[in-house]
């Protein structure tokens, strides 16, 4: 009986011991059982890793494509907008019963030529309209309404870089009013008011000068001084547009002279009228004057010397009126001391 008890306790013992035995590393590895759980669960974390930086990317591309979308939107609103506020600005130039407003922020000369022909063609359906004028500079772009305001017509200056043009005081003629160039730079303005011309500044944006003529108006050659008739005398005088001063040309039979013609050819102007004598016969007289002993005679300055001279003249009466300035300054400064 002992030796099966002794027997039993050492195989209940055999396997006790047996349940409570380590097992050894690795011998190939050195690494034990449960730091193999630790590396599966690395592992696992970098599978996870990945799936959310997957994630995270599939995350950024959606963002990035509603920042493209709202991009694209937003242009588009904003071509819209651009759109709508042109059709509102055409609508006021079309229906505006005074003085249009023109305003394009495209600014150089290409763009507001397309932006004016634009405007013109809407305006070819209705009794207004716009005249753009041959341009001989790069920087700048003259144009008028027709169908506007009191006067019917107005003359703007659209220089290239601004967003709107300048509208040209003064620069107003009536419907059976025309122009006339000069030259590049001074154009002509009949009014159609009993024979008013205005003289145009293109440079200046301005009107320098006007005058009254019974009968068309001769600019002498490469001068400034037109031979004009004076309505109210008929008496013929040389007029200087840029310097505005007039000369009277001395004729005999002086109010008997009622036109003029000029013949280029033999360079010379005619002047004729009807006189009568005291036995009511009338005569046909004529004066014969040669161009180049009027610009003697009457000191007719060249275009280039008239703007020369008017600069002088204006720099000297600015100075003059800056000395006048400053003296009357001295004079109240001395009264207030007194």
């Amino acid at each position: 009986m002992r030796k099966i008890s002794v027997i039993s306790v050492s195989i209940v013992s055999a396997f006790v011991l047996f349940g409570c035995t380590m097992l050894p590393a690795s011998q190939e590895t050195g690494i034990g059982p449960s730091e193999y759980a630790e590396i599966k669960n690395t592992g696992e974390i970098k599978k996870e890793n990945e799936s959310l930086k997957e994630e995270v990317g599939n995350l950024k591309s959606e963002i990035d494509k509603k920042d493209r979308d709202y991009l694209e939107l937003a242009k588009n609103n904003e071509a819209v907008i651009s759109k709508l506020q042109d059709a509102e600005a055409k609508l006021n130039i079309l229906y505006n019963e005074g003085i249009p407003d023109f305003s394009s922020e495209k600014t150089d000369k290409n763009d507001i030529m397309s932006y004016l022909n634009s405007s013109r063609t809407m305006l070819d359906r209705s009794l207004r309209g716009i005249e753009i004028l041959e341009s001989y500079s790069d920087s700048s772009i003259l144009f008028y309404t027709t169908g506007y305001g009191d006067s019917f017509n107005q003359m703007f200056i659209w220089s290239v870089g601004s967003t709107e043009p300048e509208l040209v005081n003064g620069a107003a003629f009536a419907k059976n009013g025309c122009l006339e160039r000069i030259n590049d730079r001074f154009i002509m303005i009949m009014t159609g008011n009993e024979g008013e011309r205005k003289m145009l500044d293109i440079e200046k944006k301005s009107i320098i000068s006007s005058f009254y003529s019974r009968q068309k108006p001769y600019l002498i050659a490469e001068t400034s001084s037109f031979i004009i008739q004076k309505p109210d005398t008929g008496f013929f005088v040389l007029y200087d547009f840029i310097n505005a001063k007039e000369q009277e040309i001395a004729l005999g039979y002086n109010n008997k002279y009622s036109s003029f013609e000029v013949d280029e050819e033999r360079g010379r102007v005619v002047f004729a009228g009807i006189h009568k004598d005291e036995y009511e016969t009338e005569y046909r007289v004529e004066a014969s004057v040669n161009l180049s002993k009027i610009k003697e005679k009457y000191n007719i300055l060249s275009l280039e010397e008239a703007i020369v001279n008017k600069g002088s003249v204006s720099a000297a009466e600015d100075e003059s009126n800056a000395d006048s300035e400053e003296n009357v300054e001295l004079v109240e400064g001395t009264n207030n001391e007194v």
